[in-house]
């Protein structure tokens, strides 16, 4: 059997300026990746912040050629070199030395570093953070983080500082916010597919007003209405979400949705119905503020 690649040596050293200088410098493989800046600026914080742990690089040496080439730590390496005098003190980097053929040898080896079916996503960061609280341990975790974009998004639209990336999700370990987060995971399933980031900011900013009645207008949004008239607000809201268009024709903006579920609820509040036409919302305009919640 053919085997691409073969692992020649392996070793754990203490990171210095000059051996980042050696790999930053080396020819790289044809398969790594083109510099990319926020991905720069994303490690630089880290290392700066204290926040890095132990580097993987990795060299090839290929056989037709003769030639080493780095085939890991392109970017980091590029960091750590630039830093001067601000290089953090007890760094440390793994580096991998393989052997391959050829360079189609040395492409699929690249394909085993950082695979894309390996990769840690979202929502597994989401549930990292998520599992640090116990109450929070029955919630679905689609859900939990649906609820947690929400809860960033509504705050955004409201002009307050959310985190971004990643750090988002420390919104977990606000306590307060796990009522909601509950609620989330009681309401949403598999046949809420309309219940997008703003329709749950709509229900968070509902929550805030009334936990026990939110949390009752959106069970029956969700249930498309249940037994109600049609120009019921929960029904009609609910066909308006599920159609997904605008009059024109056009997919509903994401402040178009909230301003729709806002209105429905406060119809809901005034025990008022709303119409049944293609527009029971009436026209959108960018340029205005949001209703407010009643």
């Amino acid at each position: 059997m053919h085997h691409p690649f073969q692992l020649i040596s392996s070793e754990t050293r203490d990171l210095t300026p000059d051996l980042a200088k050696e790999f930053s410098t080396m020819a790289g493989s044809v398969s790594e990746r083109d510099l990319k800046p926020k991905r720069l600026t994303y490690l630089k914080e880290a290392v700066l912040n204290g926040m890095a742990i132990t580097f993987n690089w990795a060299t090839v040496e290929i056989a037709e050629t003769g030639k080493v080439i780095r085939m890991n730590g392109n970017h980091s390496s590029n960091v750590l070199s630039q830093l001067d005098g601000a290089f953090p003190d007890g760094l440390r980097v793994h580096i991998d030395r393989y052997k391959a053929g050829t360079m189609l040898d040395a492409v699929q080896l690249f394909r085993q570093m950082d695979s894309r079916q390996s990769a840690r996503t979202i929502d597994d960061v989401a549930g990292a953070y998520q599992g640090l609280h116990e109450d929070l341990k029955e919630t679905p975790k689609d859900a939990a983080r649906k609820a947690i974009d929400a809860v960033g998004w509504y705050r955004r639209l409201e002009g307050a500082p959310v985190p971004s990336g990643d750090d988002r999700f420390d919104l977990f370990n606000q306590t307060e916010l796990h009522p909601f987060i509950k609620m989330v995971g009681r309401v949403l399933s598999k046949k809420t597919p309309e219940f997008t980031t703003p329709v749950l900011a709509a229900m968070f900013a509902t929550f805030e007003k009334d936990p026990r009645e939110a949390e009752g207008f959106w069970i029956d949004v969700a249930k498309q209405g249940g037994q109600f008239e049609p120009g019921h607000p929960t029904v009609v809201l609910d066909n308006w979400l599920c159609s997904g268009t605008a009059k024109d024709g056009t997919q509903l903006k994401s402040r178009e949705i909230y301003r729709g579920c806002v209105i429905a609820w406060n119809a809901f509040r005034h025990g008022k119905n709303l119409p049944t036409n293609d527009r029971p919302f009436g026209n959108f305009d960018s340029k205005k503020s949001m209703p407010d919640i009643d």
